[in-house]
Formats: C-alpha cells, structure tokens, sequence
C-alpha cells in the first residue's frame, strides 16, 4: 500500500510543480487586495447570507444540503488556495485592479472593504 501513495504523492507533486513552480513564495502583486482575497471575502459573504436565510427560517435545508453546503465551500478555498499560489491565472484582473489603486480609490476601496468585514461580523453574531 505504501507505493501506491508514493505514486500518487510523486504524480500530485509533479503536477504541482509543473503548475506553480518553486513554490519558493508566495507571489506579490501590485494591487492592494489580490483576486484570491476578494473571493475569500466572496466566500465569507456568501456563507453569512447562507446562514441568514437558514436562522431566519426563509430556507428549510436538510443535513444532504447542509453538507454539500459546507463541501461547496471547502472545495472553493481549495480552488482560491491553486489561484493565490498560480498567479498567472489572474494576472489580467490583478492588473486592472493595481491600476485603480490611486491615492483616493485606495482609501474608498479600504473603508468599503472595511465597512463589508464590520457588517459581516456584526452579523455573524445574530
């Protein structure tokens, strides 16, 4: 049993590898907030309102679909995880994105990100 998880470690490895490379570090981007943080503030946001629905009795959801809920999500961390460490993917959007990062977009985009994880956490609470 031991080298059939060789195989897979070493096939997953080199697929890896051949993907993202080194993996020396993490990439650095120009852009104030990357694609990959902004689809885990997506994620959050999407889950507080998933969680709205369900408290507030709107949505009536049985264990398979709270399940698949909660695999959905795994399944997209996992896939955010691929799209930080390959940043050639979104290298496109990372771009357009540095590019609006002016004096005051900065502080605009900031206070809105900052006003959405308030509101978030406010309501996370309820």
């Amino acid at each position: 049993m031991q080298k059939a998880y060789q195989s897979i470690y070493v096939s997953f490895y080199r697929w890896n590898f051949k993907n993202f490379g080194q993996g020396k570090s993490l990439p650095e981007f120009k852009s104030m907030f990357n694609v990959s943080f902004l689809l885990v503030v997506l994620l959050t946001n999407a889950m507080l309102i998933t969680k709205l629905l369900i408290k507030g009795h709107l949505v009536t959801l049985g264990l398979g679909a709270c399940v698949a809920i909660v695999a959905g999500a795994i399944m997209f961390l996992i896939a955010n995880h691929f799209i930080l460490l390959n940043n050639k993917w979104f290298n496109k959007v990372n771009m357009q994105m540095a590019r609006v990062a002016t004096r005051r977009n900065v502080n605009i985009c900031s206070a809105a990100l900052l006003g959405n994880v308030l509101i978030a956490c406010g309501l996370s609470f309820i």
